[in-house]
């Protein structure tokens, strides 16, 4: 087998994750709801856990956890007198304990559990691949069509639900949220998934000068996070989803900087 026949999935599979999650991440941050990446994370890492206790795929399991978790969120979040923070922290907590009890259950070695933890590129899996450009190309899909209402709903969903059908726009958000999620699991990790999510978005929230040029910058940032982590790993020999994150947080301190930079150069 040749170099590339071995590198190409992974790259391929770091280009889309990545892309899918720094697009997500948009609308995760414009929200205002970063917790919403990781309780819909944590919700698929337990159900990831649980369903291999029952016998099922892990995958499987992992998205019948994060739509069970989106749809728990969407219900609660229906609820205008619920604090949004406070639901998400406390869906977080539950979901988390549900993970470490399923690991605690389990019978044998660990490993395979503990991976979904930390995540790997290296065992991408042909399907996996079909499905982390399904779920991207769905979300993209999903920009295009539904822009207008997508940006009010980031402006004011009590506005948006007096303009169009607010609660299925979110639902459908929820619903790729919870398959992008579960594609990435395997290959960034439960516990690290939330970082390439959301540093990405930052970083093009705060540097863009439009809507549709954050979505392009995120998108970007988040594939070459993906693709710059795993060659950190392949060349120092690191835990890949570890590296992923550490890159995609390197990041943002740049963009940080430079923008305060930036902003000292017109002061002066």
């Amino acid at each position: 087998m040749s170099a590339f026949e071995v590198f190409a999935p992974i790259l391929a599979a770091a280009v889309l994750g990545g892309f899918s999650a720094g697009l997500l991440g948009v609308y995760v941050m414009g929200l205002r709801m970063p917790f919403l990446a990781v309780c819909t994370a944590h919700a698929a890492l337990a159900g990831a856990i649980l369903g291999q206790l029952a016998g099922l795929h892990p995958r499987l399991g992992a998205f019948a956890g994060a739509l069970f978790g989106a749809a728990v969120l969407g219900f609660v979040l229906r609820r205008r007198n619920v604090d949004t923070n406070a639901a998400l922290g406390s869906l977080f907590s539950l979901s988390l304990g549900v993970a470490f009890l399923g690991l605690g259950l389990q019978k044998g070695p660990k490993t395979p559990l503990l991976e979904l933890m930390w995540g790997s590129l290296l065992f991408v899996t042909p399907q996996q691949l079909v499905g982390l450009a399904i779920a991207g190309a769905l979300l993209v899909a999903l920009s295009i069509v539904l822009e207008r209402e997508m940006k009010v709903l980031l402006f004011d969903r009590l506005l948006a639900a007096t303009l169009f059908a607010e609660a299925w726009v979110f639902t459908a958000l929820l619903v790729l949220a919870a398959a992008i999620i579960t594609f990435n699991l395997e290959t960034t990790g439960g516990l690290l998934l939330y970082s390439l999510i959301c540093n990405p978005a930052v970083v093009a929230l705060k540097l863009a000068r439009s809507f549709r040029a954050a979505m392009v910058w995120s998108a970007v940032l988040g594939a070459g996070s993906s693709v710059a982590g795993f060659l950190a790993a392949y060349m120092f020999d690191l835990p890949v989803g570890a590296c992923i994150v550490l890159v995609s947080s390197l990041v943002v301190a740049l963009a940080l900087g430079f923008r305060q930079v930036r902003g000292r150069i017109h002061a002066d």
